[in-house]
């Protein structure tokens, strides 16, 4: 069982004050409204060595059987900026921890959540922003132009006119 919230937080802060390197995944997520719970803490990278290092000397250890850091008990990944759609365009603190903005949140979600039904995870991440923050239509002005009807048509299905919800496999084969 993952540490709750407060302790993620608490773990995530140590990791980015360590490595200087914002948290991407689902604890940007919670620090951004949403409230999907996460076992794990991503940051991004633009120099894995260079982050690997920087946990190291903070003691967050490498563990060579499992291919991540970990720091207690909890696993630390390094994202690359193609796994984000690009590089962060923006970075701010949230309760202490560093985070990538919104916009570059949402299009990193997409990005990946879009790729694949395995990763439906992301667009489920993107659901709970778009209810909690709450966005609307016109934050896909903030997106990638090829990300915007996929993230409009989000915005229906939370907010939206329809009355009937589009399937998911309907979803992923239109904007895949």
């Amino acid at each position: 069982m993952p540490p709750g919230v407060d302790e993620m937080l608490r773990l995530a802060k140590r990791v980015t004050d360590a490595s200087d390197a914002p948290v991407v995944g689902g604890i940007a997520v919670l620090l951004h409204g949403g409230g999907r719970h996460t076992r794990d803490i991503d940051v991004y990278s633009a120099d894995f060595w260079e982050t690997h290092q920087k946990l190291e000397a903070a003691g967050i250890l490498w563990d060579s059987k499992h291919r991540e850091h970990t720091i207690d008990g909890v696993a630390v990944h390094m994202v690359p900026s193609d796994s984000l759609g690009g590089e962060p365009k923006r970075i701010s603190t949230i309760r202490g921890v560093k985070v990538i903005g919104l916009a570059d949140l949402i299009r990193a979600k997409l990005t990946v959540g879009l790729e694949a039904v395995k990763r439906a995870k992301d667009i489920a991440h993107v659901l709970d922003l778009i209810e909690a923050v709450p966005l609307k239509k016109d934050f896909a002005a903030k997106l990638p132009k090829h990300l915007r009807p996929a993230f409009k048509e989000l915005v229906e299905q939370v907010h939206g006119k329809r009355h009937t919800y589009l399937p998911a496999a309907t979803f992923w084969k239109k904007y895949a």
